[in-house]
């Protein structure tokens, strides 16, 4: 079964010099997010996983890039939001539930009504005071 969202995680190597220096030649000081150019002496910025390490991400030089701390703040939010959503969907797919998690019951459930044992009978039938037709009357 293939999921939106590989939820793997994938192990993280040592941020070195080197690979951050490869980083930003590779995008010639561009942010990966928004595109602008970073001036890296007067703006602070970051090395990022292009595709997160928890969407399945690999921790590959194509994968990393510079981005502005701004920048980057709101793809955290969205990627562990994602990350968050598919997890969630992996764990319904296979059944997996929360114990923890409350079930909300509902109103409790009416009984069905029986049917009565014997035919209602009329007004007429059993009320003694009842005035009877002419014709049905017994002396």
């Amino acid at each position: 079964m293939t999921y939106r969202e590989d939820v793997s995680t994938t192990t993280r190597l040592r941020m070195t010099p080197t690979r951050t220096l490869q980083a930003w030649e590779r995008t010639k000081g561009h942010c990966v997010i928004c595109g602008l150019r970073i001036d890296g002496t007067k703006e602070s910025w970051f090395v990022e996983h292009i595709r997160a390490l928890e969407l399945g991400g690999e921790d590959v030089e194509a994968n990393l890039g510079p981005a502005h701390y701004a920048c980057k703040s709101v793809k955290d939010a969205e990627d562990h939001s994602r990350a968050a959503k598919a997890k969630r969907a992996k764990r319904g797919d296979l059944g997996i539930r929360d114990p923890r998690r409350a079930r909300i019951k509902g109103p409790p459930r009416r009984l069905p009504k029986r049917p009565a044992s014997e035919p209602v009978r009329k007004w007429s039938a059993w009320n003694p005071f009842w005035p009877v037709a002419a014709g049905n009357a017994e002396d």
